[in-house]
Formats: C-alpha cells, structure tokens, sequence
C-alpha cells in the first residue's frame, strides 16, 4: 500500500507546488539520502563507538566487581553505557539495511530510531541520579549509606528501562495503527494525525529530558556550594589550628559529562524544538528527503557523545584508565600519569561522610602519627 494512501498532504496540490515537488525528489531522492547520511556517514561513527562503550562497560563491571570504585556512582555510568551501546547496535543495524537494501522501505528506519534514542534516556537517568546523590550526600550525610543503597539504585535504573519500554511501545503502537492495512483502516489514522502526534510527544519528552538533567546539575553544584560555604565557616578555626585540608566535593567530572550531554545534544534539542513549533502539519511529508537529511546529520552529534565520554573516561578517571590499561595487557598503568586529580575517581564513597568528621580525623590521625613516632614501644599487644 502506497504511503500517499495514508495521507492526504498531496492532495489539493497546484500544478506549480506538483512541478517542484517532483523536481526536488529528483534531485534529492530518498533512498540517497538514506544510504549516504544513515549509512557510509554513520557506519564508522557507529563501529567506533560499540567499540569504546563495549570497552567502558567491560572495564566499570570488573572494576564494580572488585570494589575499587564506588558501586553506587558507577552503575550508574555503566547505565549510560549500556544505553549508549543500544544506540550504536541499532545505527549499525540500520545502516546495513539502508546499505544492503536493493529498495528502502521508509516505514523502516523510523521505526528505528526510537530505539536510537536509548542513549538519550539513559544519560538523562545517570547524570540526574548522580547529581541527586552528591546533593543529598550533603544535604543529609548521616542518611545518605542508608537511604542511597545498592538495591535502590538498580531499582532505579530497572525503572527507568520500564519507562523506556513503554515508550517505545506507544511508538510502534501509533506506527502500527497507519503502517499496518488492517489497522489503519480499523482506526483511520493518518500520518499528520496520530503519527505525528507521537513524534511531537517524544520531541516534547526529549525537550523536557534535556533541560531536566541540566537544570538539577546546576541546582545540585549550587546547593553543594552553599553547604561547603557553611562547613567551612563552621571548621575555618579547626583548619587553622589542625592543619586539616578542606574537604572537596569531586563534581568537575560529572560536570565534564554533563557538558558533553548539553553540547553535543544541543542540535538535536533544536531540532525537537522546531518540530514542536512548526504547525503545518503536512511540512515533514512535503519536505521528507530534507528533513531526512537533516534528521541524519542531527544524528552525528548523538554518536559523537558516544565516542567522547569513554575517551574523557579514561584521561580523567584513574580507576577507569587502570583498569582498561589491564585490560588491553599493559601490567603498568601507573606510568601514564602521576598527577594526584587524576587519582581521584568520579565518585567517591567519601561522599556519604560528615565533612567535619573527616577533618577531625585528619587531625586525629596526625597526631597517631606523631605519639607513634615519638614512643617507639618494645612490645605491642593486640
């Protein structure tokens, strides 16, 4: 069945809008635009970033599984990874159908990318789960282990792919209700009807997600601060006489993420704005091989989140470089870098801790250390 059956945009059309439509899909017809911005463009984007993810995930899990880095942070970040890996199996799975297929059929690739935008979810879930664990971390630090479980994080995570799920389940399901013959003509939907409906609710949701996760980021750094102005008036005297360090919440690289999800997610924001604004409903089916052009290169910036955050993972985060280094075989990961910001994880259990508990027992320990060595006992007992 002819996708010009199911909608009525080209009907009522002058002579004139006729010409021209014909003479733009002929000079941009669709299945080039897919093969050309869906596949050759895509492909070597997709194959490098299944690798980097798949490299992450295999890393976070044995560097979880040995508790060397908090569980709690890094589940998290292994679940913008596995989000990030669906994302890039199924570019790849549409760029071989786009590649191998003799005719594209245009119902295909949509459908699609609803599974692409995986990696959009799940990063919106870590970064707001992360950002609301350091703020309570400092909001309530003595709830914080107790309140902040292991369990409850999966629990979370579980959630939000529930969520997801259903999502992509009303997807198809208004895709299903104008593809599909039978049903098409048991409902009576038409592309600028239902369907276009559920393309403007995930724009909406998209929109929502993005500035969601920026506006709690910012809001936590803010609050963060606030506590740290309070706890360090309150130990300023204790600093000064102690020799205590002022203790530093490690939120520069959950920033560094979050500034890469706000930049290179921004094209596609934009571009989900616009579909929100425009009102012509028949735009997109009128102007299909452009906007499919641009929907193929808005899809660049995705990928490049992909690649990027494994890359800034392992120059930044100590833990993640040790452990994909012995990975790879090399037994000496120390000699890549010494300088002691790297050695700092992104999350640290520290987090959960009082501030003004660790200073004193900073200050405790100094002075262990100097009755220890000025006493020197002959028998220790145990």
């Amino acid at each position: 069945m002819s996708s010009n059956v199911r909608t009525d945009c080209f009907f009522n059309l002058t002579a004139e809008q006729r010409f021209d439509l014909f003479k733009r899909r002929q000079s941009l017809r669709t299945d080039t635009v897919y093969r050309k911005y869906f596949g050759w463009f895509v492909l070597p984007l997709a194959l490098i970033g299944a690798i980097l993810v798949t490299l992450f995930i295999i890393t976070v899990y044995q560097a979880i599984k040995a508790r060397r880095v908090s569980r709690k942070c890094y589940i998290l970040l292994l679940n913008r990874a596995i989000g990030d890996l669906l994302s890039c199996l199924v570019a790849l799975i549409v760029c071989a159908y786009v590649l191998l297929s003799q005719k594209i059929n245009r119902d295909v690739v949509p459908l699609m990318e609803t599974f692409f935008t995986g990696s959009f979810w799940s990063a919106m879930v870590s970064y707001v789960a992360l950002s609301l664990l350091k703020l309570f971390a400092v909001w309530r630090p003595f709830h914080y282990r107790k309140w902040f479980t292991m369990k409850r994080c999966i629990n979370v995570i579980i959630l939000s792919w529930v969520v997801f799920i259903l999502m992509v389940s009303y997807a198809l399901g208004a895709a299903a209700l104008v593809k599909i013959p039978a049903l098409n003509e048991w409902s009576g939907c038409r592309m600028e009807s239902c369907l276009r409906t559920m393309y403007r609710s995930r724009n909406l949701v998209t929109v929502g997600v993005y500035f969601f996760t920026i506006i709690v980021f910012v809001i936590t750094v803010l609050l963060i601060q606030r506590a740290q102005r309070y706890v360090d008036s309150f130990n300023r005297d204790s600093n000064n006489s102690e020799g205590g360090r002022r203790v530093r919440f490690p939120l520069w690289k959950l920033a560094l993420n979050v500034a890469t999800f706000a930049i290179l997610y921004l094209l596609y924001v934009i571009w989900s704005i616009g579909q929100l604004i425009n009102t012509d409903q028949c735009y997109f089916q009128r102007n299909y091989p452009e906007m499919t052009r641009l929907l193929g290169i808005v899809r660049f910036g995705l990928l490049l989140r992909i690649i990027v955050d494994p890359i800034l993972s392992f120059l930044t985060d100590f833990q993640i470089r040790r452990g994909f280094l012995f990975l790879i075989g090399v037994n000496n990961p120390l000699s890549f870098g010494s300088s002691r910001i790297f050695h700092r994880s992104t999350c640290s259990d520290s987090i959960g801790e009082n501030p003004r508990n660790s200073v004193e027992r900073n200050g405790r320990s100094q002075t262990v250390e100097t009755n220890l060595s000025t006493s020197a006992p002959t028998t220790i007992k145990f």
